[in-house]
């Protein structure tokens, strides 16, 4: 794991200091410790300790972490640029339905996911991908999308948990932002930044 990986997996920015790094990790193991989450959430919590571990490394004299070169060696490779995009629609609640087989709806959505936010986990093998997206005048939030393949298409499911001392926000925005950025051109790559989701009076402003 490298700082910027790190960072995201704590939903920090460049730049975040030491007190704000112990205060992230401290509130992510809460949340996602096997005894609240259940043993499922040991992969999670492992890497919220290797994050921690990362940037106390990283850490300057004044207590500030400093982002060192990030490989993404891991990372699937994002779709072609010319590539057209993934016809998707919402199943309301909490389902998006992509019309692409599962490696290529994986793709699209890892693109889309880090248009909105910040990668935090991914896992292609399992179909999971983990982003961390902060709401205007709202918290930051983890999104989790876990895939399915279907006999027509994949459906991806999803999850918002805030990450902070603040109620989570409905998830419906970020259904609706998923489905519109799958709709266009793909990310240049896995660390290309974009809008996120707000929390304005239309449910649909952006920061």
């Amino acid at each position: 794991m490298d700082t910027a990986e790190a960072l995201a997996a704590l939903g920090l920015s460049p730049g975040a200091d030491l007190d704000a790094v112990r205060a992230a990790f401290r509130r992510l193991v809460r949340t996602h410790h096997p005894d609240i989450a259940g043993p499922g959430a040991n992969d999670r919590t492992a890497q919220l300790t290797e994050a921690y571990r990362v940037l106390k490394q990283m850490a300057d004299d004044d207590g500030i972490v400093r982002v060192a070169p990030s490989a993404r060696a891991n990372a699937p490779a994002s779709r072609d640029e010319d590539a057209a995009g993934v016809d998707a629609s919402s199943l309301g609640g909490d389902s998006l339905v992509l019309d692409a087989p599962p490696d290529e709806a994986y793709l699209a959505l890892f693109d889309a996911a880090a248009r909105l936010g910040h990668i935090a986990y991914f896992d292609r093998q399992e179909g999971i991908i983990e982003t961390i997206v902060r709401f205007e005048g709202g918290p930051s939030c983890s999104v989790l999308i876990t895939l399915q393949g279907r006999a027509h298409g994949t459906e991806a499911f999803c999850t918002m948990d805030s990450i902070e001392a603040a109620p989570t926000p409905p998830l419906a925005p970020v259904i609706d932002a998923l489905v519109e950025a799958l709709s266009g051109p793909p990310a240049s790559g896995p660390e290309v930044r974009g809008s996120v989701p707000g929390s304005g009076q239309d449910g649909r402003s952006w920061a």
